[in-house]
């Protein structure tokens, strides 16, 4: 058995920073201790923490799973997601046409059960936002997709993903939505409110049903009112209720917003995520307009087209690494721009983008943390944060020169 060291003086572990030595045997933790004799790769300053864990990314870099719905597009995610220091994640779908979900579904399973630990990141499941959703907070997803909340429907989806999907968004005030969450609770998976126009009232019931989750808070729900709390209420009421927010660019939540949500629910119940898509990996003739960034995105001839409201574009090729991880803020410059806000830095970091949404997505007992069984899945960061080497499952990945 061959075992693999690493030396820092700021490993982040749920403790807090520790100095020491961290070692991997078969692709898992095995130790963090303070004296090692063996051969060691000493990192000296620079932090070791644990790999980002997003349980909401429709697709990244050269990958859409979402959009495209393949075993190849998951496969693009993970490989490109390193690149932004995500080491596990579920591969999240969007309201889109029966046929097309049934057939996402299943690539991703194959994926799943298949994907070698050197393939990059870890799909460690699958996250359905949608499609038994509210239309009158749609966003960008299909009003023509649009499904009743089922659990006979719900079972024909797990049956195809194999078992695999952790997490299912969905508007609780819908007919047949509580019983599916019911059993959602019953079967270890998360029920997350999303896309939503639930009254308050609405949310404790669903709560009470074993709802503990809100899917990118404050955006498609209905607001705080002081007379009806809403959705937004019941996320800054209900202290276990666990909220997810996006990439930080300051477009979809005002850093105050986000200040205000951590001030509440601290680092035991926020969660980072992405929320990307991988515009890239768009199906050819597909166009939509994000109405946030007020951009056209169209594919024509394998290449992604961006029009501005100005009438401006651009070009770009999914080979041009340099312009295609530029397309969205990745996840790590999201913890880059809240970690000093933060009440332990890199530390609260971990909890908030590695622990809780490994907890959501049910592999807390071998992700999310640097602890002696857990998968080997660490990030090398120096005092910048700028990202220096990833492991996964003890298998060092290959970066991208920019």
């Amino acid at each position: 058995m061959t075992t693999k060291a690493l030396r820092s003086t700021r490993i982040v572990t749920p403790e807090g920073l520790r100095s020491g030595v961290l070692t991997i045997e078969n692709g898992k933790i095995a130790a963090v201790m303070q004296d090692y004799h063996g051969e060691v790769t000493d990192y000296g300053d620079s932090y070791l923490m644990p790999g980002f864990v997003d349980i909401h990314v429709h697709g990244w870099g050269r990958g859409s799973f979402a959009w495209k719905g393949t075993r190849e597009s998951v496969q693009a995610m993970s490989r490109d997601l390193v690149q932004a220091g995500v080491t596990s994640y579920l591969a999240t779908s969007a309201t889109m046409p029966q046929a097309f979900l049934e057939r996402s579904l299943q690539a991703a399973a194959e994926y799943i059960e298949t994907a070698p630990p050197g393939d990059g990141a870890e799909a460690v499941g699958i996250h359905m936002e949608g499609p038994y959703i509210n239309k009158k907070y749609l966003g960008m997803q299909r009003e023509d997709s649009l499904q009743p909340p089922s659990v006979a429907g719900f079972q024909h989806f797990n049956q195809l993903a194999k078992g695999h999907i952790r997490l299912m968004t969905l508007a609780p005030e819908l007919d047949g939505a509580l019983a599916l969450i019911r059993y959602l609770q019953s079967q270890g998976i998360t029920a997350s409110a999303g896309h939503t126009d639930a009254t308050f009232d609405e949310m404790t019931a669903a709560i009470d049903a074993g709802l503990s989750h809100v899917t990118h808070a404050f955006s498609a729900m209905r607001g705080l009112h002081h007379r009806e709390p809403g959705v937004v209420g019941a996320v800054m009421y209900y202290r276990d209720l666990y909220a997810e927010v996006a990439k930080q660019t300051g477009i979809t939540l005002r850093p105050e917003v986000f200040d205000i949500l951590y001030r509440i629910k601290g680092d035991r119940r926020l969660v980072m995520m992405s929320d990307c898509l991988g515009y890239v990996d768009f199906p050819e003739g597909y166009e939509f307009h994000h109405y946030l960034r007020q951009e056209t995105f169209r594919i024509s001839a394998g290449k992604l087209q961006i029009s501005g409201k100005d009438g401006a574009t651009r070009h770009i090729a999914p080979e041009d690494w340099h312009d295609v991880h530029q397309l969205e803020m990745s996840f790590l410059d999201s913890i880059k721009a809240v970690v000093n806000r933060l009440e332990n830095g890199l530390v609260s970091a971990a909890q908030i983008a590695c622990l809780n949404p490994a907890q959501l997505a049910g592999v807390a007992h071998r992700k999310g943390s640097l602890e002696p069984g857990k998968d080997a899945d660490i990030l090398v960061l120096d005092n910048d944060l700028t990202l220096k080497a990833v492991w996964c499952r003890g298998v060092a990945q290959t970066l991208e020169v920019d």
